[in-house]
């Protein structure tokens, strides 16, 4: 009598033994070889107008990717609305509120020492994932800090935080469309610059910006992309993509992670070699379980070769250009502390000496010093908002705007497989474990990028043979099918069988792929692309795909898009159109989301290129958006 098998991969020994398999984590394995696949740019050695013409590919392909305009441009407010000013000790607190175009808010607090006789250097403060924002006693504790020595500066409530609650924050299906949550923020960042440079008591020539964590990373990007800012101090966030993947323990919001960035070439030094030869100076903690300070200390050495290239330039623009301030001769340096994902008194004030050295002048106002006592931030008199306009756009009408202006057509192979982030032709898979059973094969299928598929193949009666997919794995597939007629069904890289320990790893692994300029949909594609060649070679080919769910009714539509020779598909649970991924999650993963497929075509369309080859059974139906949608 045939032993019962319970899992392939825990019985190795059986048939021709597979070679080592890094299970359990197999998404992170593949994610880590994605991104150490792409070339590291080395500023080493390379000469300032090397460094130069670098730094400009740089800033092309990242506004590609974040999805900003190709010529770079400031961002402005097309309205400011200022509230009376609530004096404190040392300073005072302006709400301020900034709509960019029409219906786009965003709600800030504006600090100003006590004292001013002539325009001061200002540090614009963007903020991570706490959701109080400007509110948040911890974020606000810096300004006050900043305050009271001297500096203007400008808080910035992110989407979804504070008074921007109900915007939308940690989406994925934007990317859909093209559209990135840090480029929307990298926007919303420079119109605050715009308006804090437009103040007649703050010197524009000396800005800087700072934040930690997510805000950390929003300081990054806007040093690497605006020239206005003299200095900048990311904190708790710079570190090496790929080391964040191999040794980070969380993984970053959807808002930190851009499709293609390190596709296009552009590793984390990149951002802070593009800032040069601008003041950048790292802070991390030593103990940072989340972004491991080994990869902030490679990404700043790598960025600063290419700072010490440009200090040795002499700008033909006079004293008021930005390489002939005190902020150009500090270069990227790195600064640590003895902490973990936080920033404590001794950190904090690590931050107010750099932008002292960077940007204070003999004569600015120098403020009591000291961070002062927290204040309520939750008094009336300290809203920007005071009521909740009629017109408040949020994420989801952004995106549904996008996709208004485009003209969605019928994709070719070529056009899906390169969105896909796969080639052509690279679905191939070898069995490396067979068990017979009198009903049944269980098998241990493996792609050719490493990935095992636990395979079952249901014997019966019949002569056309089924191959079924389930966005709950193969079990799921196979109750689904009933108990007639031959039918074949695996688990995708990542399910059932393949799950990664922990759920937080489908995000990283969506996250980390598409950043490598690959999607966790398009492996999976391959994945089933893969199990059909492999049962047409063993000579049993399946007549037709049947997919179950909203997930892997989109993967199975995809393949078909992607391999003209697949047989017909059979979808039971397709979405209508892209238009309604805001009111699709929790039937459709993010796992599923391919970036800028919306922008390229929608389901109508990519029907339509198949023809008789796909049938819909069912639909899924858009329910109403939750207030928190898509959070993690």
């Amino acid at each position: 009598m045939a032993r019962d098998v319970t899992s392939l991969l825990k019985e190795p020994e059986i048939g021709e033994g597979p070679k080592e398999l890094p299970y359990p984590g197999l998404l992170k394995e593949l994610s880590r070889q994605a991104l150490e696949r792409r070339p590291c740019y080395d500023y080493r050695r390379r000469s300032a107008e090397e460094v130069e013409a670098r730094i400009g590919q740089v800033r092309r392909a990242l506004r590609k990717c974040l999805g900003l305009p190709g010529r770079a441009s400031a961002a402005g407010p097309t309205r400011v609305i200022e509230r009376p000013a609530v004096q404190l000790d040392g300073f005072s607190i302006r709400p301020v509120v900034m709509e960019r175009g029409g219906g786009w808010y965003i709600t800030a607090h504006l600090y100003v020492p006590d004292g001013l006789a002539r325009p001061a250097p200002a540090v614009l403060h963007v903020h991570g994932h706490s959701y109080d924002g400007k509110s948040a006693p911890f974020y606000a504790r810096r300004c006050r800090g900043l305050a009271r020595r001297g500096f203007v500066a400008l808080f910035v409530d992110f989407p979804e935080a504070d008074e921007r609650k109900g915007t939308g924050h940690a989406l994925w299906y934007p990317v859909l469309a093209g559209i990135t949550l840090q480029g929307i923020m990298i926007e919303d960042n420079s119109a605050a610059l715009t308006y804090l440079s437009s103040l007649p008591f703050v010197d524009r020539a000396r800005l800087g910006v700072t934040g930690s964590s997510g805000g950390g990373n929003q300081t990054a990007f806007l040093a690497a992309l605006d020239e206005r800012v003299a200095a900048a101090a990311p904190c708790n966030a710079p570190c090496m993509i790929a080391e964040h993947c191999a040794h980070g323990s969380d993984a970053y919001c959807h808002c930190e992670a851009v499709p293609g960035m390190v596709g296009a070439g552009i590793e984390y030094h990149d951002l802070l070699a593009a800032a040069a030869p601008r003041a950048v100076r790292v802070f991390s903690g030593i103990r940072d379980p989340l972004f491991p300070v080994v990869g902030a200390r490679r990404a700043v050495e790598e960025a600063s070769f290419a700072h010490a290239a440009l200090a040795t330039l002499r700008s033909s623009e006079g004293a008021t250009s930005l390489r002939s301030t005190s902020a150009s001769k500090l270069g990227c340096t790195h600064e640590e502390h003895y902490c973990g994902h936080a920033c404590p008194a001794e950190f904090r004030e690590g931050v107010y000496r750099f932008f002292e050295q960077a940007l204070k002048r003999p004569g600015d106002v120098r403020g009591p010093g000291g961070e002062g006592e927290d204040i309520d931030m939750s008094a009336p008199e300290l809203d920007a908002l005071r009521k909740r306009p009629a017109r408040f756009l949020t994420i989801a009408d952004l995106y549904r705007a996008r996709l208004r202006s485009t003209r969605p057509k019928r994709p070719g192979p070529s056009e899906i497989n390169r969105l896909l982030g796969r080639r052509a032709g690279s679905a191939v898979a070898a069995c490396v474990v067979r068990f017979e059973e009198r009903n049944r094969s269980r098998l241990l299928l493996q792609t050719g990028d490493g990935a095992v598929l636990p395979t079952v193949v249901r014997k019966g009666g019949g002569s056309h043979l089924v191959l079924a997919i389930s966005d709950k794995g193969k079990s799921a597939a196979l109750r689904q099918m009933g108990a007639r007629g031959p039918v074949a069904s695996f688990d995708w890289r990542g399910q059932g069988e393949t799950a990664p320990p922990q759920d937080i790893w489908y995000q990283r692994a969506s996250h980390y792929l598409s950043i490598a300029g690959k999607t966790l949909a398009g492996d999976r594609v391959t994945d089933l692309l893969a199990v059909a060649a492999w049962l047409r070679r063993e000579g049993t080919p399946a007549s037709n795909i049947v997919a179950f769910g909203g997930e892997a009714s989109l993967i199975a539509l995809l393949a078909a898009l992607a391999e003209p020779t697949l047989p017909r598909v059979e979808l039971h649970g397709l979405l209508r159109s892209f238009r309604d991924a805001p009111g699709l999650i929790g039937q459709v993963p993010y796992t599923a989301w391919v970036p800028g497929l919306a922008a390229l075509t929608d389901i109508p369309q990519m029907l339509a290129a198949l023809g008789k080859r796909a049938v819909v059974k069912s639909w899924l139906k858009a329910g109403a958006e939750r207030p928190r949608e898509g959070y993690t």
